[in-house]
């Protein structure tokens, strides 16, 4: 937008009627088409920023779905464990499967589930510590 010159605002009349023209002094810019088109793809550029930003943040549904499915088996895993000592016969292949289970952990970037698994990773991690310990002691 462009002024012309510097004159005091005059008072304010009422509607104007269509086919008046702008106010004398006052002019549109005839650039200001090209100034407006400068802008939207610089806000265009940065939305797409915004966008790439928002997809390198977002949560991974398959890594999600991946450690639900391990923190499922981890528990399974660790109930057996349970049920084996119980009854004095725990499966020998049930050492390797709690280790591999833990070996698997990753954050999935949503703060409860990622707690819940640290829990299942820890308690692994115990009785892993106890297997190992019973075994090197018999």
């Amino acid at each position: 937008m462009k002024i012309e010159n510097a004159r005091g605002v005059g008072s304010a009349g009422g509607a104007k009627k269509s086919g008046q023209t702008a106010a004398p002094g006052f002019a549109p810019a005839t650039d200001a088409p090209q100034r407006t088109a400068a802008a939207t793809s610089a806000q265009s550029v940065a939305g797409l920023d915004t966008i790439l930003a928002l997809q390198a943040e977002t949560l991974d549904p398959d890594r999600r779905r991946r450690q639900v499915r391990r923190g499922t088996a981890a528990l399974d895993a660790l109930e057996d464990l349970q049920r084996g000592l119980a009854t004095g016969r725990a499966p020998g292949r049930l050492k390797a499967e709690l280790e591999r289970l833990r070996r698997g952990g990753e954050m999935t970037g949503e703060a409860g589930l990622d707690s819940a698994l640290l829990e299942i990773d820890t308690r692994l991690a115990v009785e892993l510590a106890k297997l190992e310990m019973s075994l090197g002691v018999a």
